[in-house]
């Protein structure tokens, strides 16, 4: 009797739980609907009637319930309270319009200008920029690049480099290449056509560039080093992307290995004049042009050119020590008679 008191007791105190619980559920229903109803009231009532008129997309409505006597503000047109959309409202309505001289842009019309202004042109073509904000480097760092610095022979084949400034062949003109590639490594103009070159190679150059000077041959340089994105921009007859000779990557190592220029003569000159006279002395000199007929300005380093080089190298630091101890020399004998 007990047992079904119990079970009779525990089945009616579940199902009034079990009412209980539905009623809350219910009830917690009910107000989140309200709220909803009540937001979506809130929301349309804040909104203006619809009428004839729009305001533009650069024009904000000001709502409020009396107009205050107020001087026009700067920048900013107060538009006549008697209008017909102030006329729609029981309120005094106000509205603002504020001056915008750069209208809204769509995302895609957005996308375009960036795109543009990230964008530069050279030439003929368009590509994005590299190292916009690099500035030249310093001797220091070019040092700590790799390569070497022969002032006096670097400054004298910058002089030769920029007797013809103007870099053009069958092709076209293509002055505007070397500066840059310059640009994109972070370099000066210098530095990159003249420093990106073997220092061994450099000395040959230089040598053979005095001797031709001495004979009367106006020479210049059409280019000098290349790195593999020079290389990319060149035309008519060359090698692929890495494979020159004037500084790619896996045919020479890069930046400061260049062991080819492409010579010329300066305005008013015939530049097989130069031509001929590498033919008739580059071999003194370790140069040679291997292909006279497709690219008849191409000089590159021929034979045993590192002893070539070894051998100006030290003739020129005998001269140098010499120059030294001459001035030495001079400096004490005018202490001296003092």
């Amino acid at each position: 009797m007990i047992a079904r008191v119990l079970r009779r007791s525990a089945i009616v105190l579940g199902a009034i739980l079990s009412r209980a619980m539905f009623g809350l559920k219910l009830a917690a229903g009910a107000l989140a609907v309200a709220m909803v109803a009540l937001a979506i009231m809130n929301y349309r009532d804040a909104e203006p009637a619809a009428t004839g008129v729009e305001p533009a997309n650069n024009e904000t409505v000001i709502y409020r319930r009396a107009a205050p006597s107020q001087p026009r503000s700067e920048g900013a047109e107060a538009v006549d309270r008697k209008d017909e959309v102030g006329a729609a409202y029981p309120r005094a309505v106000q509205t603002v319009r504020f001056v915008n001289p750069d209208p809204p842009l769509s995302i895609a019309a957005a996308a375009r200008q960036a795109i543009r202004r990230a964008l530069i042109k050279v030439g003929a073509f368009v590509a994005f920029p590299g190292k916009e904000s690099a500035e030249p480097e310093s001797i220091e760092l070019r040092r700590k690049r790799g390569s070497a610095i022969l002032d006096g022979i670097d400054d004298y084949l910058w002089e030769v480099y920029q007797r013809a400034p103007v870099k053009k062949d069958s092709s076209g003109d293509f002055t505007w290449k070397d500066p840059t590639a310059a640009k994109r490594m972070g370099l000066s103009l210098q530095d990159y056509v003249i420093g990106g070159m073997d220092p061994g190679f450099r000395e040959q150059l230089y040598n053979a560039g005095r001797a031709m000077d001495s004979d009367g041959i106006n020479w210049s340089m059409l280019s000098a080093f290349r790195d593999d994105y020079r290389q990319r921009l060149a035309a008519g007859f060359k090698a692929r992307g890495g494979n020159s000779l004037h500084g790619g990557s896996r045919r020479t190592g890069g930046y400061g290995h260049g062991r080819a220029v492409d010579v010329t003569a300066v305005d008013g000159s015939n530049p097989e004049d130069v031509w001929k006279w590498i033919d008739a002395h580059g071999a003194k000199y370790g140069l040679a042009r291997p292909m006279p007929g497709n690219d008849p300005a191409h000089v590159q380093q021929r034979g045993e050119s590192s002893s070539v080089a070894s051998t100006f190298r030290q003739k020129r630091s005998r001269v140098a020590d010499a120059g030294r101890r001459q001035r030495h020399k001079a400096r004490v004998k005018l202490a001296t008679a003092k």
